[in-house]
């Protein structure tokens, strides 16, 4: 579905849907301002999708396509949620190293450039395997991707496959996530098409995307604003959820979509909350010569609830062990 705007579209899957949310002031709109899934957009309506639209959050769900009387058959939590990254221009779907405040083993860097981040710090992704070159092949071809609308969750319990519904448990150690994830195929009708775990490219580009185009609460009770760089790589406690952020007694940290608070663009959890693992790599030694092994260590986004969001912003980046297993979680994309 293109769009008036150069380049900006969106692609949506064979037997998925958009969705209509509730909105804030109990009206109904797309995308809307609360997080739960009224109904499926009607098929008709589908061609009015507006850049301005895409560009505040798609939510599509998957299994949707059947449709009864003008509704699509099946229980709509039962659903799979996804958000339409859009990518209009190649210089838009790159890593990034953002300028803040701690990364990488707590070593506190200014400003750096990709070229920097994997030579003298050692970040890097795997460019040659197959997955993520028809990942790279397709972000270009379809002028964008999709994203778990939240982090890899268990389907209240009723799925072995790695799901990405609201309300649910979300996966706390790398293993169970990764065998989840790892049973997600074309053959299975509840979800999407090539789904992995997220690169480090996915993840930047996500957050570049978020820049001017986001509304997000405001440090000012009861006050939202429009995202900024500052919020996504400098202190991200306004729209995440940290040790400092406001927050309610009821959030509850492993359970996703649980507070309106740390969404953006429709998208949940980014910042704070879990850590969120992705196929980006850490390599922890490279001396040459020195009988030191390389030591590769999967890489850690966004943060977690036991700091602060001006220490671990959304943007932070840090190298840990597979072996870590408290607080740790997995998004999925396409």
């Amino acid at each position: 579905i293109t769009t008036d705007e150069k380049n900006v579209q969106i692609v949506i899957p064979a037997g998925f849907a958009p969705a209509i949310l509730k909105g804030s002031d109990s009206t109904y709109s797309l995308p809307g301002q609360d997080g739960s899934v009224k109904e499926i957009m009607p098929a008709e309506e589908w061609y009015s999708i507006t850049a301005e639209q895409i560009n505040q959050g798609i939510v599509i769900v998957d299994n949707a396509i059947t449709y009864d009387s003008g509704q699509p058959t099946g229980t709509i939590p039962d659903f799979n949620e996804y958000v339409w990254v859009p990518i209009p221009e190649d210089k838009d779907f790159a890593r990034i190293y953002w300028n803040g405040p701690y990364y990488a083993q707590n070593y506190e860097i200014e400003e750096h450039p990709l070229s920097e981040v994997e030579t003298k710090y050692y970040f890097y992704e795997d460019k040659t395997s197959s997955e993520y070159i028809n990942m790279i092949n397709s972000v270009k071809f379809y002028k964008g991707f999709y994203i778990g609308r939240y982090e890899a969750t268990d389907g209240m319990g009723t799925s072995d496959v790695a799901c990405t519904k609201r309300n649910c448990y979300m996966y706390s150690t790398i293993g169970e996530a990764e065998i989840a994830t790892d049973r997600i195929s074309p053959d299975n009708p509840n979800q999407i098409e090539n789904a992995h775990l997220m690169y480090g490219i996915e993840w930047d580009s996500t957050l570049s995307w978020l820049i001017d185009n986001a509304v997000i609460k405001s440090k000012e009770s009861g006050k939202t604003k429009i995202m900024s760089i500052d919020d996504i790589q400098t202190d991200s406690s306004s729209w995440g959820y940290y040790s400092n952020s406001n927050k309610t007694e009821e959030d509850m940290i492993y359970i996703s979509g649980s507070s309106e608070y740390i969404k953006a663009n429709n998208i949940y959890g980014l910042a704070g909350g879990l850590w969120e693992c992705t196929q980006e790599k850490y390599l922890t030694e490279r001396r040459i010569g020195t009988g030191y092994s390389d030591v590769v260590r999967t890489v850690r986004r966004g943060g977690e609830i036991s700091e602060n969001g001006d220490y671990m912003p959304a943007a932070f980046r840090d190298g840990q062990g597979d072996s870590f297993t408290i607080g740790t979680n997995l998004r999925i994309s396409h």
